[in-house]
């Protein structure tokens, strides 16, 4: 047991109430003095010793909790919508959340969409007095709980269309999803918007923009030249925009002429990964380009890369399991195929069609070795449903009602969609405080006009309640897969 200070102080022959080495007595009351204000040895030893404690213990819980390097590799692998609510926590936690450098880390560790949602855009044309004065867009998540729906009705978004998806900012032709605007110097009439990705190494955004042969815009004329721009601050330290394939005659890099008609190339583009991919069909190919070293391959179609004429414009780059995928056609069959990382086609999933063609594939998603494909048979066919067990070749199709037919023109997949924190503005620049200004202005001026365009609004979503069915539908398809397929296949042959 611990010797206290009075036994001390009786063993050496102290007087308990006299401080040794002529300190300031705590009392004596012979001479009448008055007890000291200081505490007695006693007191203070047990103010030391729980003291010591404290610190012990505050030392001690200090060393158990985790340095913020761990836990922002935890919050990192977390849903966007969590973080959100986490930066509740306290002060330390939003600046976390909020930094750059934290919101980078999400973009590479983030989860994608969980199984069974679907992100994608709906569009509507407003009409007023025969003639459309208006569009909607609306971006929605389907099978997300309580995921919210952003939009953007107005005359400046007339003739837009969704390109596509890079960390959870939505590129529609020229403008990025809440209102943020680029425009491209150096751009000539007739340019096209292809493709939009990042660069994890030079942490750049880019785009990619074909453009027709001595700038022409007639619209007879092809797309010959492939061009990179770049987005944001690294935009001003490199030339604006620089060629990555460029062809004069047939056969040469980005360069197709149809002699036999006038039509529309189409191209489409996905972004995974790094690379843009960018889909030619009246070439057969699909152009492969590396963000970072703004390198382009290409990669043949496979199998004969048949697509039917009448399906140049239908004919989509999907993305299952986080690969490009993709849709040949022949005379009794129709193949999806997947694209390796080492572009090399593999075979997913085929189905007879029984000598009919139109069959184009318009969503495909795996659920847990159960592949679901949204089918379009035609203009006057109603939509189908696909459900297919590879392995087993197990295949159960079914139409679907003909009010959930909306129009092809009408949605599009947000595919390889990943929510992240990342606001628009950092990918393509904060405004300027005169420019902010100027909006400023700009937004008092129309002040009066939101009541119209929440009436434009309106009608946008009644338009487009068709495709809000659909996706919700094809959702709760999916959310019962793979265990309870049977029950969902005898729930589809009730209802539908």
């Amino acid at each position: 047991m611990k010797e206290n200070i009075f036994s001390y102080l009786k063993r050496k022959g102290t007087p308990v109430g006299h401080r040794p080495h002529g300190g300031i007595p705590t009392g004596d009351r012979k001479l009448g003095r008055p007890r000291s204000i200081l505490p007695s040895a006693r007191w203070r030893i047990r103010v030391r010793e729980k003291a010591g404690k404290r610190g012990a213990s505050s030392a001690a819980a200090s060393g158990s909790g985790m340095c913020d390097d761990i836990v922002r590799s935890i919050l990192a692998r977390l849903p966007a919508r969590i973080l959100v609510a986490l930066m509740t926590l306290s002060k330390h936690h939003r600046r976390m959340i909020l930094c750059p450098e934290f919101r980078s880390l999400h973009c590479r560790l983030g989860p994608p969409l969980s199984r069974p949602q679907i992100a994608y855009i709906a569009t509507a044309q407003i009409g007023r007095e025969g003639r459309v004065v208006s569009e909607f867009h609306s971006f929605h998540v389907a099978g997300g709980a309580g995921a919210p729906t952003r939009s953007l009705t107005g005359t400046s978004y007339l003739g837009m269309r969704y390109i596509s998806s890079c960390h959870g900012v939505l590129l529609l032709a020229n403008s990025c999803n809440e209102e943020e605007e680029v425009t491209i110097p150096g751009s000539t009439r007739g340019d096209c918007v292809l493709g939009f990705g990042y660069g994890t190494r030079s942490q750049t955004y880019k785009l990619l923009i074909a453009r027709k042969h001595g700038n022409k815009s007639s619209y007879d004329e092809h797309p010959t030249d492939l061009l990179v721009y770049s987005l944001g601050d690294a935009g001003e330290q490199q030339p604006q925009l620089r060629t990555v394939l460029s062809g004069k005659q047939e056969g040469e890099g980005f360069f197709y002429k149809d002699h036999a008609s006038s039509r529309k190339v189409f191209i489409n583009s996905l972004y995974i990964d790094g690379i843009i991919y960018l889909l030619h069909i009246p070439k057969k190919v699909v152009f492969a380009f590396d963000v970072d070293d703004e390198t382009v391959v290409t990669i043949n179609l496979p199998g004969n890369g048949h697509i039917p004429d009448d399906y140049l414009e239908t004919s989509r780059l999907m993305e299952v399991l986080g690969r490009p995928c993709i849709q040949t056609h022949d005379w009794n069959s129709t193949t999806l195929w997947m694209l390796t990382v080492d572009h090399q086609w593999e075979q997913k999933c085929v189905f007879e069609t029984n000598g009919q063609r139109n069959y184009s594939i318009t969503g495909a998603w795996d659920c847990g070795g159960v592949v679901v494909l949204h089918i379009n048979d035609g203009f006057t066919d109603p939509h189908r449903l696909y459900l297919l067990r590879p392995s087993t070749r197990e295949i159960f199709h079914t139409n679907l009602p003909p009010n959930l037919k909306p129009g092809f023109k009408d949605y599009a997949f947000c595919r390889g969609y990943k929510p992240t924190l990342l606001p628009p503005g950092s990918v393509v620049g904060e405004l300027s405080q005169e420019k902010k200004k100027c909006r400023g202005r700009t937004m008092d001026i129309m002040k009066p006009l939101e009541p119209l365009n929440e009436q434009e609004k309106r009608k946008g979503q009644e338009v487009t309640l068709a495709i809000v069915c659909l996706m919700e539908f094809l959702a709760g398809v999916m959310r019962g897969l793979p265990e309870n397929l049977q029950q969902v296949i005898e729930e589809l042959r009730e209802v539908v």
